[in-house]
């Protein structure tokens, strides 16, 4: 699907900018399109510094259980720390769980079993924490909605601190003490941090307060692995996180890691958000997805390399058959939705897909939702009741989920999100009359069904030096709040194309702009480009472009530049991101 260019034109001083921060003033511009306004935060933007990241102090809260901790260490006293099994919560229980076995704590770690625990601290753990005499509590990305556990900890004596950076509920839970960025009553300076970076900032705290030495850059890493796969907003301190752990991950010292990047083939290659987000972190998830996510915890402590290597040799096993399940749904669900008329009209998809592992239903939910830019829930079978469907919904801009399927609250079991994921359960024999009502109740216009491609300039290829496009690509960390910049460019007359690669899956496509200037611009979408230009121009139009004949096809192209380097040269190409009929 085509997505609606957007371009971006927003003010600001570009030559006092460039020129106080000597960069380019395309670059500049880009930056500003990233909400990045004032000289203190171009700054902060530019030249950030783990001294930049804000004080733990600021955290309300971290004074309270910090001493709270030290008292419980000295007194000999049993503390448990509790996770959750995704990438955050596992990273934030191995820093909290290494920090305070390092200080001399009698310290253990559990992180909730996805299927027979569901979400975060339960009660089944504090019962079984209590029985193995812990005397102390503290979670880590979870906690904040722990109420049933939290109440059940302080029924029995323990002592509960709640260290979470989720969104809290109106009625705030009753442990001990709670840090969160998101309470009312606190004024930190930035909210888009993960759970693993306030577990980092609870330590280093802690390590300050009994004047012990502070590993910084150990930890680090961990953060930035948490911090991408929790999809935080990658400015201010979060940037910096991830800036700073993609330089120390190849050099960490922790042998888990080490192994893991051995294991997918990382070893000596340079670390970027795409490394932690895509190949690194899925890896670390794949445990708590399809076994336990302990084992991921189990990796970071590890001390034997060979062991180390075949634990993570492990992961990457879970996850290569987490893929190929994925896979496998997806064809299921293209096919089902392809093939049945009802679903056609749908603005909220909804699907049943019989066998796919609960735990993956949101990963397919995520696929068929870009696939089809419609919100998307994926239903399949409980495995613990046999009377019910699990599912996971994943939404887009304009559609709010959490409220939607409050709305048909009565047709489900039970249901807890976000605006655009969430968690539900719904009885068999509900599911068609929720499909149906979901969809006459939707409030969603037909202009949000339509994706949305955000142009930062309108830019002539021409413009693009070896040097600009290496300050464009300096602005790594890409992700959340700080994607790659997109240009475009109009009116761009196709001379010729050309399919190569061995698999005959890159397209070169040659082009001159308004100005006489002819530039190659490359795409890994065969198929998709070949069927536009078929589409706008027609298939005899297409074949005279494959033979470099005279045609009529005229194009608005949104692009992005990279540095390219062969033999020791560097050139700038440019890579197709979407086109347009001009």
């Amino acid at each position: 699907m085509q997505p609606k260019w957007i371009l971006r034109n927003r003010n600001l001083d570009y030559d006092r900018i460039s020129q106080k921060f000597n960069i380019d003033k395309l670059v500049a511009k880009v930056i500003r399109n990233r909400d990045i306004v004032t000289d203190e935060e171009f700054s902060l933007y530019l030249n950030g510094s783990l001294a930049d990241c804000h004080d733990p102090v600021l955290l309300d809260g971290m004074d309270e259980g910090t001493e709270l901790i030290i008292e419980k260490i000295s007194e000999g006293k049993k503390i448990r720390v509790i996770g959750d099994y995704d990438v955050d919560g596992v990273t934030s229980a191995y820093m909290l769980t290494k920090g305070l076995k390092d200080l001399g704590a009698d310290v253990s770690y559990r992180i909730p079993h996805r299927i027979r625990d569901g979400y975060g601290m339960n009660v089944r753990l504090i019962e079984e924490a209590y029985a193995d005499g812990v005397d102390t509590i503290i979670t880590c990305d979870n906690g904040i909605a722990a109420f049933d556990a939290v109440d059940r900890a302080k029924q029995l004596g323990m002592t509960v601190i709640v260290t979470d950076h989720h969104e809290p509920k109106e009625r705030r839970v009753m442990a001990d003490v709670v840090i969160d960025q998101k309470l009312e009553s606190c004024d930190y300076p930035y909210e888009d941090i993960c759970g693993a970076t306030i577990a980092f900032k609870f330590i280093k705290f802690l390590y300050g307060k009994m004047n012990r030495e502070f590993d910084e850059k150990y930890y680090i890493p961990f953060v930035a692995i948490a911090t991408v796969c929790d999809v935080m907003r990658l400015q201010d301190e979060s940037r910096i996180y991830v800036r700073e752990g993609a330089r120390l991950i190849p050099e960490s010292e922790n042998i888990g890691l080490q192994a893991l990047l051995t294991a997918t083939n990382r070893v000596g290659k340079a670390v970027n958000s795409t490394t932690m987000g895509f190949i690194l972190g899925p890896c670390i998830n794949s445990a708590g997805r399809l076994e336990s996510a302990e084992q991921s915890v189990e990796l970071f402590f590890s001390t034997d390399k060979n062991d180390a290597v075949s634990k993570a040799m492990h992961l990457v096993e879970l996850n290569e058959g987490r893929k190929s399940v994925c896979e496998e749904g997806m064809a299921r669900a293209i096919e089902m939705l392809e093939s049945s008329p009802e679903y056609r009209n749908d603005k909220v998809i909804v699907v049943y897909i019989s066998g796919l592992h609960e735990s993956l239903a949101g990963i397919v939910a995520a696929k068929i939702k870009e696939k089809y830019y419609r919100p998307t829930i994926v239903f399949t079978d409980s495995t613990t009741n046999d009377k019910i469907y699990k599912g996971s919904a994943r939404g887009i801009d304009g559609y709010n989920l959490a409220e939607e399927l409050e709305k048909l609250s009565s047709l489900l079991v039970k249901s807890g999100g976000h605006k655009k994921a969430a968690g539900l359960s719904i009885l068999k024999e509900n599911l068609d009359i929720f499909r149906i009502a979901l969809n006459e109740n939707a409030v969603i216009k037909d202009e949000d069904l339509i994706p949305k491609l955000i142009i930062d300039a309108k830019v002539p290829m021409s413009y693009f030096t070896v040097q600009n496009v290496e300050q464009l690509e300096a602005l790594e960390p890409f992700g959340e709040g700080n994607e790659p910049a997109v240009f475009a460019d109009a009116g761009l007359k196709v001379r010729r194309m050309e399919i190569r690669g061995k698999n005959k899956n890159c397209l070169w496509l040659y082009v001159e702009d308004m100005r006489g200037s002819r530039y190659r611009m490359i795409s890994f979408d065969v198929a998709g480009i070949l069927n536009d230009i078929k589409e706008w121009f027609g298939e005899a139009e297409c074949d005279r472009i494959l033979d470099g004949a005279s045609n009529n096809v005229v194009l608005n192209i949104a692009y992005h530049p990279e540095i390219n380097e062969y033999q020791g040269t560097k050139n700038v190409q440019f890579m197709i991101d979407s086109m347009q009929k001009a």
